[in-house]
């Protein structure tokens, strides 16, 4: 019985976030390989090409099961070599173009195999194992085919893979500028309105919202992807004090933040479309007005963010909300994959956004 193998590492296609040298903001064409989680995918997936591969040997269920044996051993060794030597080699691979990149992890994946058979089949030999008694010839030869045919698929599944990722993220660019753009001018309109006549009866907090108004204009022009959460609380902050001074004591604001949970990365004008959903669709439809609560925690795993309002009594129809919540959710969707989520209910007569992110990946954006 002849031992086959197929040496790609058939890792789950996962970025560590890290940038190529060579192209700025471009996310290198090979997934990070130093991911936990990647090992065990490759060691699974491998199991299953060895389950084919055996599947397709003839003999009977004995000679099947000696197979199994030694073709598992076989392919997950030169997997976790693979996935071993294409970590340690992903920030030179990552400086790349894609193409060397390609064609060097390709080299090193036969290498790898070729080395695996030859040192096999000398094992084997020395044994007198079934393996040894073939020609080295030949074992190199299937093994080698079968290794370029694997290698060339899993490849081009990263590349395919790699070239959606960047198209989604040129798409999640372009709804970020957007929504940087996204200044609606009934609030730019009323904010100068209240900052006009605020400088004739109080000055001082007149400056105060020409501060605050400053801030917003400078978070919706800066090209940050990613912010600190206290950073991202303050914005959302000045946006409330403007609203204050024109809604008055129809808007009141609770703060209920853990203090863990401030420097957690999460992406740019996240909450602030929220926050500003919660004014518009919720507090300016109420008649007495209500209380706009936003909360924070921080566990183990997530941070957590939490925005209630209360909900009114005839809302007038509007597709504001959908719309933001559609934004901030794939772009959430596109930092944090199924990490991050983010939930609506309505009940108790309030309506309330509870956005979770990873920490995980939060802290080593």
């Amino acid at each position: 019985m002849q031992l086959h193998c197929a040496c790609a590492p058939l890792a789950v296609h996962v970025y560590d976030g890290s940038m190529s040298a060579s192209e700025p903001g471009k996310r290198p064409f090979l997934p990070d390989f130093c991911e936990q989680g990647n090992l065990l995918r490759t060691m699974v997936i491998a199991q299953l090409l060895v389950f084919v591969l055996v599947a397709a040997t003839p003999g009977d269920w004995f000679e099947r099961l000696r197979s199994l044996a030694t073709m598992s051993l076989f392919i997950q060794w030169v997997a976790i070599v693979d996935i071993a030597l294409l970590c340690g080699l992903q920030g030179r691979l990552a400086r790349l173009d894609d193409r060397l990149a390609a064609l060097a992890a390709f080299g090193l994946l036969q290498l790898v195999t070729l080395s695996f058979t030859l040192i096999a089949h000398t094992i084997g030999r020395m044994a007198y194992l079934p393996i040894g008694m073939h020609d080295l010839s030949i074992l190199l030869l299937e093994n080698g085919v079968i290794s370029v045919i694997v290698s060339a698929i899993v490849l081009r599944y990263f590349y395919v893979t790699a070239q959606w990722r960047r198209d989604v993220e040129a798409s999640a660019e372009a709804q970020v500028q957007a929504l940087q753009a996204r200044i609606r001018p009934h609030f730019l309109f009323n904010s100068m309105n209240t900052i006009a006549s605020l400088t004739r009866s109080d000055p001082a907090t007149a400056e105060h919202a020409v501060e605050d108004l400053c801030e917003l204009f400078r978070a919706a022009l800066a090209h940050k992807t990613h912010v600190p959460l206290s950073e991202e609380l303050e914005l959302v902050g000045s946006y409330l004090r403007i609203e204050g001074q024109r809604l008055g004591e129809r808007l009141e604001v609770e703060w209920d933040l853990d203090a863990d949970a401030a420097d957690v990365e999460i992406p740019a004008l996240s909450l602030q479309p929220l926050v500003e959903n919660a004014v518009y669709h919720g507090i300016e439809q109420c008649t007495a007005g209500g209380r706009i609560r936003i909360e924070t925690r921080r566990d183990a795993e997530a941070v957590t963010v939490i925005i209630t309002n209360p909900l009114p009594e005839s809302p007038r129809p509007s597709t504001g909300h959908r719309i933001a919540q559609d934004n901030v959710r794939q772009r959430l969707a596109f930092a944090y994959d199924e990490g991050a989520r983010m939930d609506v209910d309505d009940a108790d007569g309030d309506y309330r956004v509870t956005v979770r992110i990873p920490l995980a990946r939060s802290e080593t954006t």
